[in-house]
């Protein structure tokens, strides 16, 4: 592996794709050799200590029981953010970091991290409508002073007219109110963005292993953590793998792996439930903004209204929640909450048939001990993250959130070299995600070679908001087989090479990989794109040199999987078979 430096950003040369069929043999290697850390969870934490890890120069493996990001990290609100309620809560030191972070991934992954206007409503009847622009000067200071980093595209806050609001936000024509601030923040992809940050990692010589689960921790005489036990849910059977250092990136489930290194541990995480919908754009109508929308429920929880390709985004709720994480779904209170908080400001009359589609993630907060000064809602609990060691070297971080799992894990990796005596400094903050080509000029040049192959205009930008630099990769697959260039689902321009290109790639092992993490399918269409996902399972049927019967059943799976998350909102289901 060599590097390159463009413009102070790091490219990776000779690179090595992420792909499926490396999967065992990276399982094998790993199970070869002693690593110096083997991560266990594959969100966005996990991930970037990897590329931490490994572009500091340790050998790394990195593994999860599922996909990748298929927990917390793939069910976020799509946004990469300072924070900006968080200075309510006197937070200035995380929403700096927040910020920082923002502007650092608007850089090194231009195309997933985009500037978005961000609208802060307010009514006659706000309360502390007077210390809302010292608040949001505040978040420009931070983002275009600290540091030295660049601004980017981003915008300064600036007080509008009620008649301005409307103008970028039409579904705020009813709502009488009084002025907007407009302000900047960053739309992404959460599962593309760890994606990303994965294939990274590998470029660096990481090993990646999904759907590897750790049963038991290996420990020596001393009790000391030297690796772990790992079943392959695919291959099957277990892999004993040793590492000097293991790293505990499972999120809301790093209880669990504590547990195995010291059982009877009381738990670090309070979990935390996020409940989002998704409505046709024309019933909550985004032209060119986002809306912070200040709760009038009574319980001080912001939401979010986020124009989302077709589709608008409504979230998020913030609930305790001490139920089973691997059984979440959305219930009838979730969905009534959501739709009261959206029509008590838009006024739309949205209704439960309005919805698409659904998704329940749950936040790993910091559990605090019960004292007369605890918070008594979640959103006062701190969004700051936080690294234990336990009795026998098992590293855990957890907290925090999206934006800034790269400091998280600058951290995680940080103890590593001084356990270790070494000298290697953090090197992420110059790591280009997606390369260093402008979006602008990517959605040119792609523009261009999909209109030669007779593709929509929206299938080339939505290529580029996915792939970046890789979209050429995908038209070259349309251009040997012109038949992939067909269109998935009128939810979203996806079209069947990108099936492949995932497969190939993009580490996908299943049909739910691909429509629900890859292409956010399950959670843009009122049917989940299941028209599409025999022909697809079959494509991906192909690649991984699986039958028709696998292929159906990957058909069932998928459907299965998006009925328990939409739980109560239930899923439209038309007649499916698998045919050539």
């Amino acid at each position: 592996m060599s590097t390159a430096r463009i413009g102070g950003t790091i490219l990776l040369v000779g690179n090595k794709p992420f792909s499926v069929h490396t999967r065992a043999t990276d399982l094998a290697e790993a199970g070869a050799a002693e690593l110096d850390v083997l991560v266990v969870g594959m969100g966005a934490t996990g991930a970037g200590v990897a590329l931490d890890a490994a572009s500091r120069g340790l050998r790394v493996a990195v593994i999860d029981k599922g996909d990748l990001a298929s927990g917390t990290s793939s069910k976020s609100s799509k946004l990469v953010h300072g924070g900006l309620r968080y200075l309510e809560n006197y937070e200035f030191g995380l929403v700096r970091e927040g910020v920082q972070e923002r502007q650092l991934l608007m850089r090194l992954a231009p195309h997933l991290v985009r500037p978005m206007d961000f609208l802060y409503p307010v009514w006659p009847d706000t309360a502390k409508r007077r210390l809302l622009g010292i608040g949001l000067t505040t978040y420009d200071v931070f983002a275009f002073a600290a540091l030295g980093i660049r601004s980017g595209d981003l915008r300064r806050h600036e007080r509008i007219s009620a008649e301005q609001a409307v103008e970028l936000a039409p579904a705020l024509a009813d709502s009488e109110l009084a002025y907007a601030y407009r302000y900047g923040d960053c739309a992404t992809d959460d599962a593309r963005l760890v994606l990303s940050v994965v294939q990274a990692a590998r470029r660096f010589g990481a090993l990646a292993v999904p759907y590897a689960e750790v049963t038991a921790l290996l420990k020596n005489d001393d009790g000391r953590v030297t690796g772990a036990v790992v079943t392959d849910h695919i291959g099957g059977g277990d892999v004993e793998v040793r590492a000097r250092h293991v790293v505990n990136a499972t999120g809301v489930w790093v209880d669990t792996l504590q547990g195995l290194e010291e059982p009877g541990r009381p738990p670090v995480v309070q979990p935390s439930k996020g409940v989002h919908v998704v409505v046709p754009r024309e019933r909550l109508p985004l032209v060119d903004a986002s809306i912070l929308l200040p709760s009038k429920q009574g319980d001080g929880r912001s939401m979010f209204a986020i124009p989302w390709g077709r589709q608008t985004i409504l979230g998020t709720t913030d609930t305790p929640y001490d139920g089973d994480v691997e059984e979440l779904a959305l219930t009838a209170s979730d969905l009534e909450y959501v739709l009261a908080a959206g029509n008590a400001v838009f006024r739309g009359s949205l209704s439960a048939d309005d919805v698409l589609g659904a998704w329940a993630g749950v936040r790993p907060l910091i559990r605090e001990a019960r004292t007369s000064s605890s918070p008594e809602k979640m959103s006062d609990i701190s969004r700051r993250h936080t690294l234990v060691e336990g009795s026998g070297g098992l590293l855990t971080i957890t907290g925090g959130k999206l934006t800034t799992y790269r400091r998280m894990a600058k951290d995680v990796v940080d103890r590593i070299v001084d356990r270790d005596g070494r000298k290697a400094r953090c090197r992420t903050d110059d790591i280009s995600l997606t390369g260093t080509r402008s979006y602008a000029e990517l959605l040119a040049e792609t523009s261009a070679a999909a209109a030669a192959l007779g593709l929509e205009a929206d299938v080339a930008a939505s290529l580029v908001r996915q792939s970046g630099e890789a979209a050429s990769d995908i038209l070259s697959l349309v251009a040997a087989d012109h038949d992939l260039g067909r269109t998935l689902s009128p939810a979203a321009p996806h079209i069947a090479a990108e099936v492949v290109q995932a497969a190939r790639r993009e580490g996908a092992v299943t049909l739910d990989d691909v429509f629900s993490r890859r292409f956010r399918l399950s959670l843009r269409a009122r049917d989940a794109g299941l028209p599409a996902a025999p022909a697809a399972a079959l494509l991906l049927a192909a690649e991984t040199g699986r039958d028709e019967a696998w292929a159906a059943r990957q058909v069932r799976d998928y459907a299965d999987a998006v009925r328990r998350e939409r739980g109560v909102l239930g899923l439209d289901e038309p007649g499916l078979a698998v045919a050539g």
